[in-house]
Order: structure tokens, then C-alpha cells, then sequence
């Protein structure tokens, strides 16, 4: 239950953000010393044990005390008050301990969209959000490598620059924090990357950006504290929260845009991130966010018409997938595939009549800007010259909505009973093309025209234009297979073209909502080896409640499973009879896994996991699934680089979500920086399950039979994986590889 002291410091009005806009010049780390006396930053664990076998009871009057510590803009469900009372414990020693002020632990906020998709999907979002930033932008990842995904928002940041001095406004500030690791830590953990390295790292020279005020931080705490978040907030409006990093990897991800009071939270804890003084200040200190009451989605949000119109230009495409893959293989089927994706935007065009932009067609222009066609001095290119040089820059995103929950499923390769219901069944639509630009101008649209029945009908027009005169097939599954591939790798679908592909679906426009109670349950990080604050940080306790208070179901996707906590937690779980559901990689970063004291690879824990619940006769009440791509039929080894998932989900009883940064895993449970969101509300929860079962076959294909973990075919082949193998001290010996490549954040994240 939450002390009196508690509750005053989350009913109080002061917070990091407030005190540094009355002292701008000083550095956040001076100003928190200020405002918290005694915090601590690197530890302070009590390692009081929150068992799973002790089920704490909470009162009325607990729960009550839980509703005041937050702005939440109704009363949450008991089983959020639950996990956040757990939560609220931690304040006590250190009101500091969740990297946000406690006044702003517990807020509201609203998620027009989710994306769950690979990673240069995410950051043409990032891209749309920072061409059109005002004031400021604050973007944080792990790790920044040069690749394709980092040069969309290198150009994003070019772009900027341009329409500042186009507009001849104020310099726009933006902050960039990401974990490349680097000697000078040891003195300084935040170390400022001056701008003549930013060119090293594939970031715009100052040159190439005049209208932006531009400041970069190297963070990472030795030896382990890897700064592992993954988030950005652009003048205190938005704030995105991701999985993945930006480099270039064969991960499917997710990320949430969310809007609403919950973005000052997102504010507080990149100013305690930032820890510097800031050169110069982010100009929106003074001014807080504007009190919205009506929010918008789909369409009438002006943060997501950049995503409806890309989106449904490439929806029509992907239902009209006409190809020879035979004569043509995979990689020339996507440049084709993405060469009628732009005859799509010169249709829209022409459409569009007389109304032109400088240098072209307003839609053009805008496709190629958010999809990264620019040429080195970061001006819009030819078309045929951007084909050439970026031949992934139009993914495919269909985003016909479906409902597929997690369901039992054979290990065969055919989907059989309610496996295959599930996939050929659809939800309803919710997806709507843009009928505006980002400018506000108007693109033609058909009034009140309904999407599937126009989108299928010049999907038609289209194939057949394609097809006339030459041998093609419809193939779909190759079309999901091109998006996959993100012009990095050529594999090639093995699924099956049938209907069911059509729920595949990377964008997510939610449905109108009123505010949803949310809260940040947060990890800081923690340098020195050991595991000795795992039960005293908010992510983790949080993760803990969530198995401790499940009264029907917990479901994670997450790539790796072996944090010390969670494996007990799992099996008292499915002690008590809940269900627990797990879609986790196959031999995902097993090297880095193997070496002592990080719990195991995926394989181990899992074998491990059913032959205690079988020795129990509990195994019914654990399923777990090796991710299977939305193209393909059988889990592939992560260690092949072509299908792998990144996705960071956990909900609990169908209700509450928790989604962000944080892995399963050692590192994230005791060493990484981790920002996560835990969300109330039954609506969103489903929303994501069809989501995340839309945009991959796990829940068809990747059930693992429940007597050993071992996945198999419908011959009853074991699929290969090392990690269910005695490996021996080579094999250890050679994990210390991954672990190093982990910190440095090249490996397993």
C-alpha cells in the first residue's frame, strides 16, 4: 500500500522538468541532486523478494491510495491498481527509481497507431514526425549504426533544416542520445559526440543542417549498463516507443505513437537520461503541453497522414502482386514490385490535376522525401537513380486489419482446425486512406467511398495492367516477402498465396478512444556485474505483478527468455492455472545466452520449463511458439539473419499491456536502461493481439510440442537448434563473443 509519503510526492506538483525550466543553463543531474535529496542512481537494492507463492492481498483502501498516485483520467482496473501498487512500493527508498518523476510515474494518453513491422517502417514514421517538428525533436536508441534506417532519419533532419529556412523560423533543437561505447565513459558516462564525428556515424554534418540546433550524447554506463532505450518526443506532443534500434537488421519490431499528458512523463525522463546541461536548452521547458480534449485518429490526426497516404498506395500494390518469381528471383520481383508502387503514386498524381510543387507533384515529392530517396547532398533524386541505389525504399504495407488471436496450432506445416479459422477470418476494418497532405493540401479521394471495395477494385485495374502481355502469377506471399526483406536479403516465401495473407498488416490505426490510464515502469542502469536489483526497479516489479496478479492469462512476444526471475514466475503461474503464452526466437543471439550466469538460450529454458511442468502435470497451461515470419510455414534459426522478431509485448488477462525496450533477459532484467508502458485498457490489448498475430504466422506454425519444448514438422523432424545441446566449454568460450558485441550493441538486443 502506498505511504502518506508516497502519495504526496505523486500528488505534488514539482518534477524534474518544472525545476530545470526555472534553471535552463544547469545540468539535469545538478537539478535532480536539488530536487531529491539521497537519490541513487546506480543501486540502492533492499533485494526484498517479491514471491510468487506468498499472493499478497490488496484492500479497497490499498487500491484507493494506488488511484490517487497518478493523473489518470478515470479509476484504472484493480489489476493495474494491483501492479502499480507494487510499483508505487519502490518510491519509498528512492523517489527516483523509475528515471521519471514520481508526479508523473501514473498519467493518460491515447495510441492512434501502432506499427509492427521492420524497422525502415518505424523510421519513415520517425521521419514524418521530424520534417514537420516545430520546436523541438528528442530522439534516443540504442545503437545508431550508418545503414539504410539511419539515413531516413539523416534525411529527416536534412528535410528539417530545409523547410526551417523555407519558413524562416527559429532553429529547430534536437537532441540525439544512443550507446556506441567508448573509452571516455569511464569519466563521463555521458559523453558529447562533437560535430566533427557526426559525418563517422552517418549523421548530416552542420553544414548540410543550418536551421537546426544539433547535440549528440554517447551514453553507457561501465561495464554493463548498456542504455537500451528506444523512444523519441517531438515538441512535447508525440512521443514514440519502440523495440528496435536504428541500424539495419531482419527484425520485425513494434512501436506505439501516443499522444496526450502521458508525453510529459516521456519529457521528464529524457531530461534525467540527458543528465547534461543542455547547449542550448530544448525551447519548450516553459511551455507545457496544451490540454487536449479531443483527439484525433486515422486520417483527422495531422501526425499520421503521411502514414495513410503511403499506406494506402501500398495496400493497392501488395493485393496486386503479380510476378514471375521464377524468371525474375525474389530481388528483382521487389524492384519491380516497388517500380509499379511509384506508377501508383504518378496515377494518384495525375489525379491530382494542375496543383504541382516545386519539382514535381506534391504526392511525389512527399513519397520520395518519407521514403528516403535523396541523393548525397540530400536533394529529392531521380526515380530510376533511387531504384538503383535504394532498392527497398517503397515496403510494401498492407494494412488490411484481421483477428487472429493466439490460438492452439499443430507443428505441421498445413494450418489444421482453429489454427486455419483463425487465419482465414477478419476482423473488422478500422484502416482509412488519407485524404490530406502534411501541408494540409488535398488529395483526391473518392467521397465516402468504402476502402476494401475500391482498394480491391483497382488492386484489379493494376494486376491487370501488369499481367496484359507476359507470364505472371499472383503471389502475395512474396509481396509480404519483399516488405520482409527490407531490400537487405532475398529470402523467399514458403507459405502458400491464399486470403489469409490479406490480415497482413503493419500499420495499426486504433480506433478512436477517450484517454487510457498509463504508467512508465522504468529501469535505470546498472554498471557493475551481479544481479542483486532485480525485485527493485519498476520494470521488474512491474513484469513480477503482472504473473502474481493474472487471474486467466499472461502473453509475451519477446526475442529471448531466461531472466532469473521470470522462469519461476512462469511456472507458478501455470502452478496456479493461468495460461501462459509465449512466442519467443529461436536460437536468438544463443552464443551471447550460453555463457555463465546469463540464464541459458531460448531452447534451454524451454525444455527446461516443460519437463518441470510435466514432472508437475502442469504442461497444458504453458504454449510456446518459435516466431514464424507472416511468408513462412516453420520457425527459422535467428542465427540464419532472416526472420527474426524484436517485439517487446506482455499483456495480462486480456487487459493490461506492458510494451517498450525491455527484453526477458538477463541483461534487461539487471544491467539495461529499459522505458516501458503499462496500459489499461481491455480495447487496445485486443487491438494488439490481432496486431501482432496479423503480421506473422507464430501462432499457425511455431507451437513447440509440450513434452520436451521441441519444435517438429509434420514428419516429426526436430528443427535444428543448437541451444537444447550440450554444447561444452567451447561453445561458452565462444558466447563471450556475443556478450561483448551485446554491450557494444552489435548483438542480441
Amino acid at each position: 500500500m502506498p505511504s502518506d509519503h508516497v502519495i504526496q510526492l505523486c500528488t505534488s506538483d514539482e518534477s524534474v522538468t518544472r525545476a530545470l525550466a526555472a534553471a535552463p543553463q544547469e545540468s539535469v543531474k545538478k537539478i535532480v541532486g536539488q530536487l531529491f535529496k539521497g537519490v541513487k542512481h546506480e543501486s540502492g537494492s533492499t533485494n526484498k523478494k517479491r514471491t510468487q507463492d506468498s499472493q499478497p492481498t490488496h484492500t479497497q483502501e490499498d487500491l484507493d491510495r494506488a488511484a490517487k498516485c497518478g493523473r489518470f483520467p478515470s479509476r484504472p482496473s484493480d489489476l493495474f491498481l494491483k501492479m502499480y501498487s507494487d510499483v508505487l512500493e519502490l518510491l519509498e527508498k528512492d523517489p527516483m527509481v523509475g528515471l521519471v518523476s514520481p508526479s508523473l510515474l501514473g498519467g493518460a494518453g491515447v495510441v492512434p497507431l501502432t506499427v509492427v513491422s521492420v524497422i525502415p517502417d518505424i523510421m519513415r514514421h520517425y521521419a514524418d514526425l521530424i520534417v514537420r517538428a516545430e520546436k523541438e525533436v528528442f530522439l534516443a536508441t540504442n545503437y545508431w549504426e550508418p545503414s539504410h534506417s539511419a539515413s531516413i532519419v539523416a534525411d529527416s533532419l536534412r528535410e528539417l533544416s530545409k523547410r526551417v529556412g523555407q519558413r524562416q523560423g527559429e532553429k529547430v533543437v534536437v537532441k540525439l542520445m544512443y550507446d556506441r561505447g567508448t573509452p571516455s565513459q569511464a569519466i563521463n558516462n555521458h559523453a558529447v559526440v562533437k560535430p566533427d564525428a557526426w559525418s563517422k556515424v552517418g549523421l548530416p554534418t552542420e553544414d548540410e543542417i543550418p536551421n537546426i540546433d544539433f547535440e549528440v550524447v554517447n551514453y553507457h554506463r561501465p561495464l554493463l549498463g548498456t542504455f537500451h532505450a528506444k523512444y523519441m518526443v517531438v515538441d512535447r506532443k508525440v512521443a514514440c516507443l519502440n523495440s528496435n534500434n536504428i541500424q539495419d537488421r531482419p527484425n520485425v519490431e513494434m512501436m506505439v505513437h501516443v499522444e496526450g499528458p502521458i508525453v510529459d512523463s516521456f519529457y521528464d525522463m529524457a531530461l534525467l537520461s540527458w543528465s547534461n546541461a543542455m547547449h542550448p536548452p530544448l525551447p519548450l521547458l516553459n511551455q507545457p503541453r496544451a490540454e487536449i480534449s479531443n483527439f484525433k485518429f486515422n486520417k483527422d490526426n495531422e501526425h499520421l497522414q503521411c502514414t495513410s497516404l503511403l499506406r494506402g498506395i501500398t495496400r493497392t500494390m501488395l493485393k496486386a502482386y503479380s510476378i514471375d518469381i521464377d524468371e525474375q528471383g525474389s530481388g528483382e520481383a521487389s524492384r519491380r514490385f516497388l517500380q509499379k508502387q511509384h506508377e501508383g503514386i504518378d496515377q494518384a498524381e495525375a489525379q491530382e490535376g494542375a496543383q504541382r510543387a516545386p519539382g514535381g507533384g506534391r504526392i511525389k515529392n512527399f513519397a520520395r522525401m518519407a521514403t528516403n530517396q535523396h541523393d548525397a547532398s540530400g536533394g529529392a533524386i531521380g526515380q530510376d537513380d533511387a531504384l538503383k541505389e535504394h532498392p527497398n525504399m517503397m515496403v510494401p504495407s498492407n494494412s488490411t486489419d484481421g483477428q487472429n488471436g493466439p490460438v492452439n496450432a499443430t507443428n505441421a506445416s498445413e494450418p489444421q482446425g482453429d489454427a486455419a479459422s483463425a487465419q482465414s477470418t477478419g476482423g473488422s476494418q478500422v484502416d482509412d486512406q488519407s485524404n490530406s497532405l502534411p501541408d494540409g493540401d488535398p488529395v483526391a479521394t473518392k467521397t465516402n467511398a468504402k476502402p476494401d471495395v475500391d482498394d480491391n477494385a483497382e488492386a484489379d485495374n493494376v494486376k491487370n495492367e501488369i499481367v496484359a502481355g507476359g507470364k505472371a502469377k499472383s503471389n502475395r506471399a512474396a509481396g509480404i516477402a519483399a516488405h520482409l526483406n527490407a531490400g537487405n536479403q532475398d529470402t523467399e516465401a514458403t507459405a502458400e498465396d491464399s486470403d489469409s495473407l490479406d490480415d497482413f498488416k503493419p500499420h495499426i490505426m486504433h480506433q478512436a478512444h477517450d484517454m487510457v490510464p498509463m504508467a512508465m515502469v522504468n529501469r535505470h542502469p546498472r554498471g557493475t556485474p551481479g544481479h542483486s536489483d532485480g525485485h527493485d526497479v519498476p520494470q521488474n516489479v512491474a513484469f513480477l505483478a503482472g504473473f502474481k496478479y493474472a487471474q486467466k492469462s499472461v502473453f509475451i512476444q519477446t526475442p529471448t527468455f531466461n531472466a532469473s526471475p521470470v522462469v519461476p514466475a512462469t511456472l507458478d503461474a501455470c502452478r496456479r492455472g493461468i495460461e501462459v503464452t509465449l512466442y519467443l526466437d529461436l536460437g536468438f543471439n544463443d552464443q551471447g545466452e550460453m555463457i555463465p550466469f546469463q540464464g541459458g538460450t531460448n531452447e534451454e529454458v524451454v525444455n527446461k520449463m516443460y519437463k518441470t511442468l510435466n514432472e508437475e502435470g502442469k504442461q497444458d497451461n504453458l504454449k510456446v511458439y518459435w516466431y514464424t515470419g507472416k511468408d513462412q510455414v516453420k520457425p527459422l534459426n535467428a542465427a540464419a539473419k532472416k526472420r527474426n522478431c524484436h517485439v517487446k509485448f506482455m499483456s495480462i488477462d486480456d487487459s493490461v499491456a506492458i510494451l517498450g525496450n525491455g527484453n526477458q533477459d538477463t541483461q534487461s532484467w539487471f544491467h539495461s536502461q529499459e522505458i516501458n508502458l503499462m496500459i489499461d485498457s481491455k480495447d487496445l490489448v485486443a487491438e494488439w493481439h490481432r496486431g501482432i498475430n496479423a503480421n506473422q504466422n507464430t501462432s499457425v506454425y511455431g507451437l513447440v510440442d509440450n513434452k520436451d519444448g521441441i519444435w517438429r514438422d509434420k514428419d516429426g523432424t526436430a528443427i535444428e537448434a543448437s541451444g537444447t545441446k550440450n554444447v561444452g566449454p567451447l561453445g561458452r568460450l565462444k558466447g563471450l563473443g556475443g556478450a561483448v558485441a551485446r554491450v557494444r550493441g552489435t548483438g542480441g538486443f
